[in-house]
């Protein structure tokens, strides 16, 4: 059976130490992972061969330890590099950092895939110092890039909204949950089938409408960087079209609402994708509907966390799900917002972030909803096999409680 000489080798920079007797390498841990990567075993006495060869190898060239760049180029001018580092300690490098690193220019490039790893090693002296590896593949800046002048008038040019002239009034009140779009991932053309039947049953007729954006409405929180938040670095996302569809997704959206509801009532938590983008976008929205004179939209923003309110009788808090756990929001809600809880007849709490589930429970009279996301799975999603069955959840509300349930 032929093995993967390469992975071996990395697995065994991966898992090495020196003692005493010299360099020792944890054989178990490089099977075990060898194992998960190929999904073939590999037998213990085929593992010794190879780190007897890789250390004879290793010793002819006089050193085990090593920094390199290995680079190469097709015809299309995308650039294969990868690159091993010694590093003092852990850090996080952005998309020019990392094209800095592997020696390509970030002016004329953009990172396409990325894969990189860490671990720690101690010398023989005591020092511990990190191995950075990292593996990418970069493109040239497609002469459709966009500068920032460029940028602010797409944000400024107004969407193309649907025209709907239905009208119709009722006494529930609806509530769209919004999760985890993480546009450009998700495009308008990708939810154009799921947005029609929203708008389909807003056209039931309700007192009032709320949209929960729940958080990640965009995949990373910088326009020129793919990035989150906590500083993982992503895949090139095209952050113009992500704002130019996520605008006019609520725009249609909205003005579909207010021609079928008295009042729209847009809550929000902020993501661990891009809560800092997720707050300027819905500011945007509030003073859009603000200078048109539209008082029947109101938008609760802010850069919370979790947030708690009221629709009819029945009171809800709403978390993204990466902080706080869904099952402990009840007793955040009770503790931070108890003037709001002692005036509601019923108690729900909302959360996001999870791709892959979508409950509900009650647990001592506080219903529990995971929202689900339509969103298409990423390739790290399809590679662990989290798949979302790709939903928007609508819940219709009497008065006091939840009365009918929409799954599209």
């Amino acid at each position: 059976m032929k093995y993967d000489k390469k992975l071996i080798e990395d697995l065994w920079h991966k898992y090495r130490y020196e003692d005493k007797q010299g360099v020792k390498s944890d054989r178990a841990a490089m099977i075990e992972e060898y194992e998960q990567i190929t999904g073939s075993v590999i037998p213990l006495g085929t593992i010794k061969k190879y780190i007897s060869q890789i250390i004879n190898n290793y010793e002819e060239k006089g050193s085990i330890d090593g920094e390199y760049i290995k680079y190469s180029e097709n015809e299309h001018g995308d650039i294969t590099s990868t690159i091993r580092k010694y590093m003092a300690a852990k850090r996080t490098f952005t998309n020019r950092e990392l094209l800095e690193l592997h020696a390509i220019n970030p002016d004329e490039n953009e990172i396409k895939q990325i894969v990189s790893n860490e671990w720690s090693m101690t010398t023989k002296d005591g020092d511990t110092y990190y191995n950075f590896q990292s593996k990418i593949i970069a493109v040239p800046i497609s002469a459709g890039g966009i500068s920032w002048e460029e940028f602010a008038e797409i944000v400024h040019e107004p969407p193309v909204a649907m025209k709907i002239e239905y009208e119709g009034i009722g006494e529930r009140n609806l509530l769209i949950g919004l999760s985890d779009l993480h546009f450009p991932v998700s495009t308008l053309e990708s939810l154009e089938r799921e947005i029609s039947e929203v708008m389909e049953i807003v056209m039931n007729g309700y007192d009032t409408i709320v949209i929960e954006q729940a958080g990640d409405l965009f995949e990373s929180s910088q326009i020129n960087e793919s990035i989150t938040l906590r500083g993982t670095i992503l895949p090139t996302a095209d952050m113009a079209k992500a704002w130019s569809d996520a605008k006019s997704l609520y725009w249609t959206l909205i003005d579909h609402c207010l021609e079928h509801c008295n009042k729209v009532q847009i809550e929000h938590a902020c993501g661990n994708h891009s809560g800092n983008l997720e707050y300027v976008f819905l500011d945007g929205i509030k003073d859009r509907y603000s200078l048109l004179g539209k008082d029947k939209v109101v938008v609760n923003n802010h850069k919370n966390y979790r947030t708690a309110y009221k629709i009819g009788n029945v009171g809800i808090m709403l978390s993204h799900g990466d902080t706080v756990k869904l099952k402990d929001l009840p007793g955040k809600f009770a503790s931070e917002y108890p003037l709001l809880w002692g005036s509601c007849e019923s108690h729900e709490c909302h959360a996001g972030h999870k791709h892959n589930k979508f409950t509900e429970t009650d647990i001592n009279g506080v219903v529990l909803r995971q929202h689900p996301t339509p969103k298409p799975p990423s390739d790290w999603e399809d590679k662990f096999g989290y798949l979302s069955r790709k939903m928007i959840q609508l819940i219709e509300y009497n008065e006091d409680r939840s009365k009918v349930i929409y799954e599209i």
